[in-house]
């Protein structure tokens, strides 16, 4: 879990942003596994309108367990030396001025998510469409949380009978929040900010989180088919979004990539990355940014064309053989489905 932050030290200026910028201005439900929601970023917004005491702050450990543990320590970095080995009393403190400072960004949260109702039942849907393609035994909990706008806006935890999945709740406020910008939060964030892309984000990297570690393969190809399967997966959950708006992009990127799909194949093969154990050969392909950079990848290219490449092998190849989502992901050979697929973009 990554701890860095955009916020260090514009919280207060921020307050004055916040206040100038809200002064101007149904699918089918599926039956699966039931879905907990814990709307722990609104309790926190009712303790910053009064006081966090020690024994509101003993109470959230109760209530919360090992999820207020991990946003506690890992998130909002109370692991650091000088604050870990502090009495619960110093934590309730700085934890108290933490919230009473970023009263404005609640504000704004309250504006966007009102009581969390209906982002809830957005997530409970598509996690129940989920699991009844990928059955999870375990039950899942989802909790909203604030971060202090962490460059993390999701994570998942994984406890004997429980899975959690948590989304900051500020990292999703919209592309014309205007903090995001004064914080310099890097622009591919604005991809991924919008409230309607809770849930895709919640379950992009709950699938990530399930299967990495039963990916063997070192190569690029396993790479594009492992991030393919996992774009493919969501595109089942939810069928209602293009896959432009799915993953990130504009309508006019995810043509172009159409477009060009046959150029950038004929580049991996050309130049012998698409089999390369060399991770340094072919990161750039799986860079979360704007843009992908490079000799040999058409100017202006989208970013995540690995990603791409592998949908668009996972596809072929689902499209051929009609099999399962649980077939697909007990495939672990990226070359035979690669090879069962029949693609080849390059006409």
């Amino acid at each position: 879990m990554q701890t860095n932050r955009f916020l260090v030290n514009c919280v207060l200026c921020s307050g004055l942003i916040l206040s100038a910028f809200f002064a101007g201005c149904e699918q089918k439900k599926a039956v699966g596994v039931p879905v907990e929601f814990r709307n722990f970023c609104g309790e926190l917004d009712s303790l910053s309108r009064d006081s966090l005491s020690l024994a509101e702050f003993r109470a959230l450990q109760k209530e919360y367990g090992r999820f207020f543990e991990l946003w506690l320590m890992e998130i909002m970095d109370f692991s650091r030396p000088g604050l870990a080995m502090q009495s619960d009393t110093v934590k309730a403190v700085y934890l108290n001025e933490l919230l009473r400072m970023n009263k404005p960004v609640f504000t704004a949260l309250r504006k966007t998510f009102g009581t969390y109702r209906e982002t809830a039942k957005q997530i409970e849907d598509a996690a129940n469409r989920l699991w009844l393609l990928l059955p999870e035994k375990k039950k899942p909990v989802v909790y909203s949380y604030f971060s202090q706008f962490s460059n993390y806006n999701t994570f998942v935890d994984t406890l004997p009978g429980q899975t959690i999945l948590a989304f900051s709740a500020e990292m999703f406020l919209g592309d014309t929040f205007p903090v995001y910008e004064m914080l310099e939060v890097p622009e591919f964030f604005n991809r991924y900010n919008a409230p309607k892309q809770v849930a895709p984000m919640l379950l992009w990297n709950y699938l990530k989180s399930r299967y990495e570690y039963e990916q063997t393969g070192k190569t690029m190809l396993d790479e594009a088919v492992f991030n393919g399967k996992i774009w493919y997966t969501l595109q089942q959950v939810f069928p209602d979004l293009k896959p432009w708006e799915l993953f990130g992009y504009k309508e006019e990127e995810w043509t172009r990539m159409e477009t060009e799909e046959g150029q950038i194949w004929r580049f991996y093969l050309s130049s012998n990355v698409l089999f390369s154990s060399d991770f340094n050969a072919y990161k750039r392909f799986f860079n979360y940014g704007t843009h992908t950079f490079g000799a040999g990848i058409p100017p202006d290219c989208p970013p995540l064309i690995g990603h791409f490449s592998g949908y668009r092998i996972v596809s072929a190849y689902m499209d051929k053989h009609k099999t399962s989502l649980p077939d697909m992901w007990n495939m672990k050979n990226a070359n035979d489905l690669l090879r069962l697929s029949g693609y080849n973009p390059i006409k």
